[in-house]
């Protein structure tokens, strides 16, 4: 359970607009309350093109251009952010592969916690197609992901919904839930919620965490509701009670849903506008791992 009760490195994605400003300042303030350390992490997209004797780099000197203009832009902000917040230790690395594919490579080396990404608002047509950054972090990373939306200023989390729909890995979820509690000195409210199939099983776990929830120091609510609106009824019940941050497990029961379908993780994402932290254990699989670059795959001569 150790790995699950701390949080000692945090991985903040900066792609240098505005949308990651507030992640960074994010990650700051979670550092001095977990006494962690903040990885500044930038990707620099390649580019190539295939054909019958294989992948190969096109625009080597643009690409070493942006990489250079990257690490510039990363260094400044690493000075500025430790120049302001000397406690905190500050380091910084450069991805060339999939964004999901260097994140993790990072998540890895460095035993990373939890990855914050930025969000500048509602999934239009070419983010379905394409997958916004943000959303390929969320599928893809090997960690907990703390999306941030754009405009949000909210860097301390005292009001904490934590909603209770599926049973993975629930008791992990409590634990992650309980320690930012503590550390933003908050409660929880416990929020079950359950469709007309599985309201039995629901309902019973639900009570189960309720009840291990009394037994604690942690200030805590909860009130159960019924519906197959999971994520309606979720991004409801923030906006009523104005929450600082909605604490989800990284499942979702309607992932067979087809793609141009908004599951439900782009429903919450589309319908909130408070801190979304999706809980995900170590030794869940990633899914849908997005290409590299744009390919450009010629024809065979002849």
């Amino acid at each position: 359970m150790e790995k699950h009760t701390k949080i000692k490195t945090i991985l903040v994605a900066v792609d240098f607009t505005e949308k990651t400003d507030s992640a960074a300042i994010l990650a700051v303030h979670m550092a001095r309350r977990h006494n962690a350390r903040v990885i500044l992490f930038h990707n620099v997209m390649n580019f190539f093109i295939i054909d019958r004797t294989g992948r190969q780099m096109i625009g080597e000197d643009t690409v070493n251009k942006h990489y250079v203009e990257a690490e510039n832009s990363l260094e400044l902000i690493k000075n500025s952010l430790q120049q302001s917040y000397s406690d905190i230790v500050f380091l910084k690395s450069i991805g060339t592969d999939t964004i999901t594919n260097s994140i993790n490579k990072i998540v890895e080396e460095e035993s990373v916690n939890i990855v914050i990404t930025g969000t500048s608002g509602k999934q239009g047509l070419r983010e379905l197609i394409l997958g916004s950054s943000s959303y390929q972090i969320l599928k893809g990373v090997n960690c907990s992901v703390l999306m941030m939306p754009e405009n949000c200023k909210q860097y301390k989390f005292e009001k904490i919904l934590v909603p209770v729909r599926v049973l993975e890995k629930l008791n992990e979820k409590l634990e992650i839930s309980k320690l930012i509690a503590e550390k933003n000195k908050g409660f929880i409210s416990l929020f079950g919620i359950s469709g007309d199939d599985n309201f039995t099983t629901i309902r019973r776990a639900f009570i189960k965490i309720r009840e291990s929830l009394k037994g604690s120091e942690t200030e805590h609510y909860a009130s159960f509701t019924v519906s197959n609106d999971k994520a309606v009824e979720i991004s409801k019940a923030s906006k009523d009670a104005e929450f600082d941050l909605i604490i989800l497990n990284y499942q979702d029961e309607e992932s067979w849903k087809s793609f141009f379908s908004e599951n439900f993780f782009k429903q919450i994402i589309n319908n909130t506008s408070v801190p979304l932290l999706f809980f995900k254990d170590n030794d869940i699989p990633p899914q849908d791992s997005e290409p590299a670059g744009y390919d450009i795959t010629l024809p065979f001569p002849g």
